[in-house]
């Protein structure tokens, strides 16, 4: 019995997923790369592009509005500068105290507080002046004022206070009952209320003039300085 000749065949190589066996295949796959680096050059210009676009947008209309705010102004000019004219012509003297120093000044205070508290049926119990402030050619002149008075006549006292010439501005306001919890109060009659606060009010602060120089009478000589 003869042997069946076998025939071994060589094992074949896998064939690689990427490897191209048509010109169609390589045209394409070229296409795509071709259209991937189109792209990222597009993306390389475009980026810094809009980001300049965007910020120069962004200074664009922070500058529009901007001139719309300026033009406003420059409308309102001409009625800001007449109402500066129509202050600058009014009386503003009545506006500050008259004391020309501190003392007069916080005396001058005193004396209104006191007087605006007996207008409207309060009882002073003390004023102590504070020390005043010097500030852009100004000086203000404070005290601490201590009184007795209802609700009622307080609200008058307050109103007359922060509405009268000269301007008198009230601070650090304290205001304290003086009856219990408990208390039942009569009909038309108001429990009495202890009130401190801080009253100022400002003046202007005279310029000093410089000392003239010392004139020298006809027909005597002038005074050297001792070296």
């Amino acid at each position: 019995m003869s042997a069946v000749p076998t025939s071994t065949a060589s094992p074949s190589m896998p064939t690689s997923p990427f490897k191209l066996r048509t010109p169609s295949a390589n045209r394409n796959v070229a296409l795509g790369l071709l259209a991937l680096a189109i792209a990222g050059v597009i993306a390389l210009v475009a980026g810094p592009a809009w980001w300049l676009y965007d910020r120069y947008e962004s200074r664009a209309s922070m500058l529009a509005r901007q001139y719309t705010g300026y033009s406003s102004l420059n409308q309102m000019q001409p009625a800001l500068i007449k109402s500066v004219e129509t202050l600058k012509a009014r009386d503003t003297k009545k506006y500050f105290l008259k004391g020309t120093t501190a003392a007069l000044a916080g005396a001058e205070l005193q004396d209104l507080a006191r007087g605006l508290i007996e207008a409207n049926n309060g009882k002073l119990l003390s004023a102590q002046l504070l020390p005043h402030k010097d500030e852009n050619g100004y000086r203000q002149v404070n005290a601490t004022i201590t009184m007795m008075a209802n609700i009622q006549n307080l609200r008058q006292f307050l109103y007359a206070l922060e509405t009268r010439d000269p301007y008198l501005f009230v601070d650090n306001l304290t205001v304290r009952s003086q009856v219990p919890s408990n208390f039942k109060p009569q009909p038309g009659i108001e429990p009495e209320l202890f009130v401190q606060f801080d009253v100022a009010g400002l003046t202007p602060i005279a310029q000093a003039t410089p000392p003239s120089d010392t004139k020298v009478a006809p027909g005597k000589p002038a005074v050297k300085p001792k070296s």
